[in-house]
């Protein structure tokens, strides 16, 4: 599974991707071998789309696009909760040689502001729920020359998608847009990097290419073991999300049908694993401590599911244990990855499981782990920063090539910002991060975003934001204030003022604590660790 060597972890050898080097013809290639089957299902609503059906619309969509004049290398962003257009219209643009730019449909609208001006896109397309912001946002900008809308709604000034895709084009007449795929950029998925405003990752199709094959071989190695089988998978990370993505599109090009929800709520959750008889399903954190914890859970039958995946943060092996005894599934593997390496960097693929760990590198990928002081690698249970080489990486973050270039060391590893170790056999176990990201539900929130808020308020004299631990959320943000003399700010109005400004996830749900000062170093840097001292004395700070 992997080999240490050197105080380099290996993960197996590469797999082997198709040599067109195009995720589109990938794709399409795919989704016309699927014929009739049954693709995707909406959990909500019941209907489902057949392989034929998507790939009719895609070609449809890309045919239309083309019309309205996208080329190769012009970039579309998309704004869309899980749905079946959200699909087409992806595949659309990936086939006509177009950069798919995916959005965060809860980002507020300085957040929408800050990334149209990284991509530059030509074209937006959005559903209803985002309309109105993505217009706001987008009115005055001169490369912006199309909204395409989902729905029947005229809510805003665009063209309708229902219309784009009416116009049938025979697909097997239907030439897809030659690709570098080695170069070309597929998609810009975002990152919040290590502080500041979500960067734009660029990802290329050989990035996703070979992410799609390792998906296939890790499936297929679980089943091989547990002598089980996958036919139905559950998705519920939202799709603009790149975790959300890539996991759906590679698990539905193994023709696994998707059965998908738009949002969590608890019973609609539970009962579609019961009732469609899901095998398969990738949560988040907080979902397995739902599954872990809620009194609903007993009350459900989730014998089908044989196959749990938990990522974007890591998970206890409490938690995991608990999940098992509760829901009598198996084993929940645990994977760890990054938007900048393409998400999945290692996975759990042991039969038993080892408890707490994340897994082996995956194929191709190297890891070392250098200690934070010095530098040096470092060997088996020496906790350090996480580096890795990968053919899985990034291109590089979109308009920021200065950043891009300070996350690799002279050997082409890229810098993660995580803090972990490997043990003997080469398994991976992640401790904490070194970067002052907190993580809310798997959504990276950057404290100093939220503390260049805090400080626009006239009572404020400073600010010092972290995280908060929540066994549900991971951590919740909160703020440490120094008022100014005389102020007569609340907490109330601090925590009002930030959510008025920023999306869901960054609010300041953790509170927010007066105090005399906030701790800095010589330099005037913020020491976060000995503001999570005074949040719970007993709480080990970051490294």
């Amino acid at each position: 599974m992997a080999f240490v060597h050197n105080n380099v972890v290996s993960g197996p050898e590469e797999r082997s991707i198709p040599a067109h080097l195009s995720y589109g013809q990938f794709l399409f290639d795919k989704l016309k071998s699927g014929g009739n089957k049954t693709a995707q299902t909406c959990a909500e609503t019941g209907n489902s789309v057949s392989y034929r059906s998507i790939l009719q619309s895609s070609v449809n969509l890309a045919a239309a696009l083309q019309a309205l004049g996208l080329k190769k290398g012009d970039v579309v962003a998309l704004s869309s909760e899980n749905r079946f257009e959200f699909t087409v219209t992806s595949l659309a643009i990936i086939y006509c040689g177009g950069v798919l730019s995916t959005l965060n449909v809860t980002y507020s609208p300085g957040e929408i502001s800050h990334i149209l001006n990284i991509t530059k896109p030509k074209f937006i397309v959005t559903s209803p729920i985002t309309a109105q912001n993505i217009y706001d946002c987008s009115k005055d900008l001169p490369y912006v020359e199309k909204l395409i809308l989902f729905g029947e709604y005229d809510i805003v000034p665009g063209v309708f998608y229902n219309d784009l895709v009416r116009n049938q084009v025979d697909v097997d007449d239907f030439m897809l847009v030659d690709v570098n795929g080695a170069e070309d950029v597929v998609a810009v998925m975002c990152s919040s990097g290590t502080t500041g405003l979500p960067k734009g990752v660029m990802l290329t199709h050989v990035n996703f290419l070979t992410l799609s094959v390792h998906m296939k071989y890790y499936l297929e190695t679980s089943q091989q073991q547990r002598k089980h089988k996958v036919e139905k998978s559950l998705s519920l990370i939202p799709w603009f999300h790149a975790y959300g993505f890539i996991t759906t599109f590679a698990i539905m090009c193994m023709q696994i049908e998707i059965v998908f929800l738009v949002r969590f709520e608890e019973k609609q959750f539970l009962e579609t694993i019961q009732n469609h008889k899901i095998n398969m399903a990738t949560i988040v954190p907080p979902l397995a401590v739902f599954l872990a914890k809620h009194p609903l859970v007993p009350q459900y039958d989730l014998t089908s599911l044989n196959e749990v995946w938990c990522g974007a943060a890591p998970l206890s092996k409490e938690i995991q244990n608990a999940i098992s005894q509760r829901a009598s599934i198996a084993y929940i593997r645990q994977g760890y990855g990054l938007t900048e390496v393409t998400m999945a960097c290692c996975v759990d693929l042991t039969f038993e499981g080892k408890q707490g760990s994340c897994g082996t590198p995956a194929p191709g990928m190297k890891i070392k782990v250098l200690d934070i002081e010095n530098g040096q690698k470092l060997g088996p249970r020496q906790e350090g920063e996480l580096w890795i080489k990968s053919p899985l990486r990034m291109k590089g973050y979109m308009g920021d090539r200065e950043a891009s270039d300070a996350l690799l060391d002279a050997e082409g590893y890229l810098q993660t910002g995580d803090i972990g170790y490997y043990d003997s056999e080469g398994f991976f176990y992640i401790v904490d991060r070194l970067k002052e990201l907190i993580k809310y539900k798997g959504f990276q929130v950057a404290p100093a975003e939220l503390e260049a808020l805090v400080l626009q308020l006239r009572g404020v004299a400073e600010c010092g934001v972290v995280g908060r631990i929540d066994e549900l959320a991971g951590e919740l943000p909160v703020a440490f204030v120094v008022p100014q003399p005389q102020a007569n700010l609340t907490a109330q109005e601090i925590q009002d003022y930030v959510a008025s400004k920023v999306s869901p996830a960054k609010r300041l749900r953790g509170g927010v604590i007066f105090v005399e000062e906030i701790p800095k170093n010589p330099s005037g840097k913020i020491l976060r660790r000995e503001l999570r001292k005074m949040l719970d004395p007993n709480v080990k700070s970051k490294l």
